[in-house]
């Protein structure tokens, strides 16, 4: 009986670890901290599934990719209320003219830190044509 048992348990837990998925190679999760912000911490926790800046951005900031609410995406085209509604990039403050070809430039290794600022801190702060918002890019190059 003992027996009929063990073997009845082996099997359930067998059964339970062939169907369980592989946790190592989930895609990380973004933290709940400041969704402003990508760190050197956050990059390191990422680990080999963030190569690029772009996949960091990817993976853990998806949102900071999608125009503001009420912004179309467009490449670079002013909209005929006269804002930019692409979000614009700087990597150690020299402004970039793609957001994807530039953040694919800079590998993951050399990232700092992220930043993202939302339509409004990004007028604010660079004028006009930054509608979109800016993701600015620290990099140990500077």
């Amino acid at each position: 009986m003992r027996t009929l048992l063990a073997r009845g348990l082996a099997v359930a837990l067998g059964a339970v670890l062939v169907s369980a998925p592989a946790r190592a190679q989930d895609p990380p999760k973004p933290r709940r901290g400041d969704q402003t912000k990508i760190t050197r911490a956050d990059l390191d926790v990422a680990g080999s599934a963030v190569v690029t800046a772009y996949d960091a951005v990817r993976l853990l900031r998806p949102r900071w990719l999608q125009p503001p609410i009420g912004k179309a995406a467009s490449s670079n085209m002013l909209t005929p209320g006269g804002g930019n509604t692409s979000i614009v990039v700087y990597i150690d403050d020299i402004r970039q003219p793609d957001v994807e070809t530039s953040l694919n430039r800079v590998k993951a290794s050399d990232v700092v830190e992220m930043k993202y600022l939302d339509q409004n801190k990004a007028v604010e702060d660079y004028g006009p044509g930054h509608e979109a918002g800016v993701i600015e890019v620290k990099t140990t190059h500077r």
